[in-house]
């Protein structure tokens, strides 16, 4: 695991790296005095640990979080979790805020809710942000997080708009998912904010994580096929091939699944033919010794998106919705194997 840690050098940084050394048994970490929009030694980290004192003074280094959160986990640390500077943080689309003041348990819990596709929020801040003590009925004191009303009313659109909300989406990133004007969303956030009884992004966000129902609108777009695999892997790097050309062959190692967005690619053994919005090559990256099952030739001229095994991996615990579709997607493929005559 690659951890890529920013932050001016110091004490502070020299503790956190080795802190951060502890969190895997594999665990690299590279520190940075700051985040750039093109990766130290262009090698991309399973995960970013920012100083986030810094981001108030230094507005490119958080585009450039902004640019890099899509695909890869951000995890802030503050002196101060300040409510409006959290929640601008979120809609920037870090995976988490840490206060510094926090454990090492702490830190180590908001990597692997990051990991997960977790949204991890400052103990102090939704505390401090709920009307009522900790230990009052409809609060968890062991979470610190607000449990939703069980009788609260969303349309299926609200749900939707909460659940991209609770891992940290931008407004535009939220209209771009849901292919909705950004000002639509901003209505539905202003009717879920009242509903929710609450006045910020990181406290709808709180609400969210224990709703049953925003677990259930990802489950059930992804099991009925509604996941859009093209925008999930929008920031993956695009590559052209020619007619004719070996994508891979039976009983090569599996380093990467594509994404076909122009073309159609044959599997030789199996007579297949894939065309546009078809993913293929998810099976080596899953089955035993990491080896291709079948060999893929392009048929005509493709355009294709590729997905390195890292990032394959890293987008199955992100994106639940990517998770469950890859599921269905190898059950699928499997059965269809099986069913096939010898």
């Amino acid at each position: 695991m690659y951890i890529l840690l920013t932050g001016p050098a110091g004490l502070f940084r020299e503790g956190v790296e080795a802190l951060l050394r502890g969190f895997a048994q594999d665990a690299e970490v590279l520190a940075s005095n700051c985040l750039t929009t093109n990766w130290p030694n262009d090698r991309k980290p399973d995960c970013v640990v920012m100083d986030g004192d810094c981001l108030r003074r230094a507005s490119d280094e958080l585009e450039a979080a902004r640019r890099h959160t899509r695909t890869t986990p951000v995890i802030v640390l503050l002196s101060d979790a300040q409510r409006q500077h959290v929640d601008d943080l979120l809609a920037a689309g870090v995976s988490g805020c840490v206060e510094k003041s926090a454990s090492s348990e702490l830190l180590f819990s908001a990597l692997r809710l990051a990991f997960a596709g977790g949204v991890y929020l400052p103990r102090s801040l939704v505390a401090a942000s709920l009307h009522e003590p900790l230990a009052a009925a409809g609060v968890d004191a062991a979470q610190g997080l607000p449990y939703p009303n069980p009788h609260l009313h969303l349309t299926p659109r609200q749900i939707e708009v909460l659940a991209l909300l609770a891992r940290g989406r931008s407004n535009k990133m939220i209209a771009r998912h849901l292919d909705v004007a950004e000002a639509t969303v901003k209505t539905h956030l202003t009717t879920i904010f009242k509903a929710l009884n609450v006045s910020s992004r990181g406290e709808a966000s709180a609400v969210a994580a224990r709703m049953e129902r925003i677990r259930d609108a990802q489950v059930d777009k992804a099991i009925n096929g509604h996941v859009t695999v093209g925008r999930l892997l929008a920031n993956m790097q695009s590559h052209r091939f020619r007619s004719g050309e070996v994508l891979f062959r039976k009983g090569d190692a599996s380093g990467e699944l594509f994404y076909i967005e122009k073309g159609t690619v044959r599997l030789s053994e199996l007579g297949i033919d894939m065309g546009a919005g078809t993913v293929l090559g998810e099976i080596g990256l899953f089955s035993p010794g990491y080896r291709r099952t079948s060999t893929a030739v392009c048929k005509t001229d493709c355009e294709m998106r590729t997905v390195s095994a890292a990032d394959a991996i890293r987008l199955y615990y992100q994106e639940p919705e990517f998770a469950l579709y890859l599921i269905q997607l190898i059950a699928s493929r499997l059965q269809a194997d099986k069913s096939r005559p010898a």
